[in-house]
């Protein structure tokens, strides 16, 4: 616990990897007292800590009753720009895909806009049905101008990292993105694949760009609101260079 981040931040990601590899939904932390001699911090660190996590959805704390786990089903987490197979990878779990549908077509608006296309440019539509440990969990959507990837069609196996997959055959590497998440009622097609529970749905909308700031894609992923976080963690880039890099590869 040396890296040079808020104290309270380095007992938030302690706490929380405790949380998502040694705790179930309804279990008790230990107690902040506890925490804080573990953690060699102040009880005032602890309180910050904690509610932080309560207030990401991961424990909840009762006066006199202690703070109770109220794990995620599936914690989306990004540092920098990252792929979705990469975080889910990450957390130990197994990601693949049901299906996979890939057509030529005219982009909506707010795509082509994203995009930068000219009128009557074109895209290719890539829509997934995404799985961790064969159980759906979120519709994904990706959109590319079709000048930049010649030769993508439906005969192509995709890999699991779409950005791998352009990175490898048409040597597009993304160094950035502009991200919008919000929530909305899900639609009755939504419900049907994902097998809802909840009619609300988090979408996370990304337009990711290539060194000259050229858009090159545009994503849009669809998840069950009351199952899925999506984090990610900000970075200062004036930050010394050796700080960023070590900020990036944690």
């Amino acid at each position: 616990m040396k890296n040079k981040i808020p104290l309270y931040h380095k007992v938030y990601d302690y706490l929380l990897k405790k949380i998502e590899k040694e705790f179930n939904p309804g279990d008790l932390l230990p107690t902040q007292s506890e925490i804080a001699k573990e953690t060699e911090t102040s009880l005032i660190t602890v309180k910050r800590a904690i509610k932080e996590l309560e207030a990401m959805g991961y424990v909840e704390s009762k006066a006199g009753k202690g703070t109770t786990v109220k794990k995620p089903q599936i914690v989306d987490s990004h540092v920098g720009v990252s792929s979705w197979t990469d975080s889910i990878i990450g957390q130990g779990k197994v990601p693949s895909t049901a299906w996979t549908k890939i057509e030529k077509r005219a982009p909506s608006h707010k795509v082509s806009a994203a995009l930068g296309l000219k009128a009557r440019q074109k895209t290719i539509y890539v829509e997934r049905l995404r799985l961790i440990d064969s159980r759906p969990i979120c519709l994904m959507y990706n959109e590319m101008p079709t000048h930049l990837v010649p030769g993508f069609n439906k005969e192509i196996k995709l890999e699991e990292s779409i950005y791998t997959y352009l990175e490898e055959n048409y040597g597009l590497i993304g160094v950035s993105a502009d991200e919008e998440v919000y929530a909305r009622e899900a639609t009755a097609y939504e419900i049907n694949i994902l097998k809802l529970k909840s009619p609300i749905v988090l979408v996370i909308e990304r337009t990711s760009y290539l060194q000259d700031d050229t858009p090159y894609e545009a994503s849009c992923i669809i998840a069950a609101a009351d199952s899925y976080v999506y984090r990610s963690r900000q970075i200062n880039k004036t930050v010394d260079s050796e700080i960023l890099r070590n900020l990036l590869t944690e």
